[in-house]
């Protein structure tokens, strides 16, 4: 006879640990699984370890603005004692999380899972049945299918090097590719991106983008726009990188990563035997959470088709999806207004609320300040030389719609302006604030202000 729980979660990230933890809390009998080691993408290959490799480019890069300023040269970074350093926030991880979660009653079982039926799913050759089952696997690095796609490293590959190769190429323009080229940089390799497209940061805006790449190519970094791949072929250890509209163009590297972008991992699954529908973004869910197609699972985090792929979205889809299971009647939605998101190249670039194409596309009228931050104080005495703000007010100048960030700091101000918007705070609180200075969010009444 198959195993019973009140609840099974395929995945043990922030996503899956947060609707586990809750429930486990609530007295209901849960179980767990992951295919891989406990901890998900964000604290073993994404957000904690990318920070962590990003300390000393951000020393290396404020160094370099501040030469002739007082420092006469940047510092070398030893790539071996930082990875070391990053391995004693990595490797704990698993054994810590698993811990953690059998300390709160939680069955912790280790292999991936795959339906064989609408609540029954096979984990190591075991059967267990749920009332709830919640899908919190993820994503994964999207395949790429051109001629020598095998020789490619990914995110995990990237995140663990034990030595910095001498040249990398990066193959895409969204977050992944971009944080990876301002690491790998200012830590001393020779960085080349290849963007498909003729735009980098699609969800950004995308003056701020095209401001970004200025200061990257500046800063000595080569990303080329309107560059597609077409083959990689190895020879003697390097690889060869054949590019451009007809694959004319190539380059030599030491590796080669598929930053090209995460499709939802749901591959293993077998959906089908759970009648649960998915597509390229993901398993299609209800506000509340729950599939759209079978009421007994739900689906939380990346591999929703939700609109953000943020561990702070799969943890906000975690409480509204527990609280869900836990009083059917609360019919809780996740509201997704006024998230903020970073990516973190040097310098940073951060979004919250709406574009001003965003507000047109939506008829909204509206009015965009802009501000050169490198112009300001707390920029310009870091030497900083590409920096710029622009804030999307609602036409009355009542409200921030949308706020946008280039520039040092950028990931802490836009909080900020994360706190007014989701609150919809009328502008002239946020005007009537006194902030410390001299700080960078000492600004932030300047940035609103015509």
């Amino acid at each position: 006879m198959p195993d019973h729980f009140d609840a099974l979660i395929l995945g043990a990230g922030p996503a899956g640990g947060g609707v586990a933890s809750r429930l486990a809390a609530a007295g209901l009998k849960i179980a767990m699984t992951d295919a891989g080691p406990y901890g998900g993408t964000c604290p073993l290959s994404g957000c904690n370890p990318k920070k962590i490799l990003l300390g000393p480019a951000e020393i290396a890069q404020m160094a370099a603005h501040l030469q002739g300023k007082g420092v006469d040269r940047p510092p070398s970074v030893i790539w071996k004692d930082l990875m070391d350093f990053k391995r004693t926030f990595t490797e704990p991880v698993p054994e810590k999380a698993k811990n953690a979660y059998a300390e709160k009653g939680i069955e912790t079982l280790s292999g991936p899972g795959r339906f064989i039926g609408p609540d029954t799913v096979e984990v190591a050759g075991r059967e267990v049945t749920a009332d709830n089952i919640f899908i919190c696997t993820g994503v994964k690095p999207r395949p790429l299918a051109f001629p020598g796609a095998e020789h490619l490293a990914d995110n995990v590959d990237f995140l663990d090097l034990d030595e910095l190769p001498e040249h990398v190429v990066l193959i895409g323009g969204g977050y992944i590719a971009m944080e990876f080229a301002s690491i790998a940089h200012h830590c001393g390799a020779r960085v080349t991106v290849l963007q498909r497209s003729d735009a980098i940061l699609r969800g950004f805006d995308q003056e701020l983008a095209g401001l970004l790449v200025e200061a990257m190519q500046t800063a000595g970094m080569d990303v080329l726009l309107n560059a597609p791949v077409h083959s990689v072929e190895s020879a003697d250890g390097r690889y060869t990188i054949r590019y451009g509209e007809d694959g004319g163009e190539s380059i030599t590297a030491d590796l080669v990563v598929n930053c090209a972008g995460r499709v939802p991992n749901i591959e293993s699954l077998n959906l089908e035997a759970a009648g649960v529908e998915a597509g390229p973004k993901g398993i299609a869910v209800k506000p509340t959470m729950q599939s759209v197609s079978n009421p007994k699972v739900w689906a939380v985090g990346d591999v929703a088709a939700t609109p953000f792929e943020l561990t702070p979205v799969a943890v906000l889809e975690a409480d509204v999806a527990a609280a869900n299971v836990l009083d059917p009647q609360a019919n809780k939605y996740a509201d997704y207004f006024g998230i903020p998101t970073v990516c973190f190249t040097l310098p940073p670039c951060a979004a919250c609320g709406l574009t001003a194409e965003q507000a047109d596309e939506q008829g909204i009228p509206h009015q965009v300040l802009t501000h050169e931050l490198a112009d300001m104080f707390s920029w310009k005495r870091l030497g900083q030389k590409y920096g710029r703000a622009k804030i999307v007010l609602d036409e009355d100048g009542e409200r921030i719609l949308g706020a946008h960030l280039l520039g040092h700091n950028a990931e802490e101000v836009i909080n900020l302006f994360a706190l007014a918007i989701r609150n919809e705070m009328p502008l002239e609180a946020v005007k009537s604030t006194y902030w410390a200075y001299p700080t960078c969010g000492y600004y932030m009444q300047y940035l609103i202000a015509e």
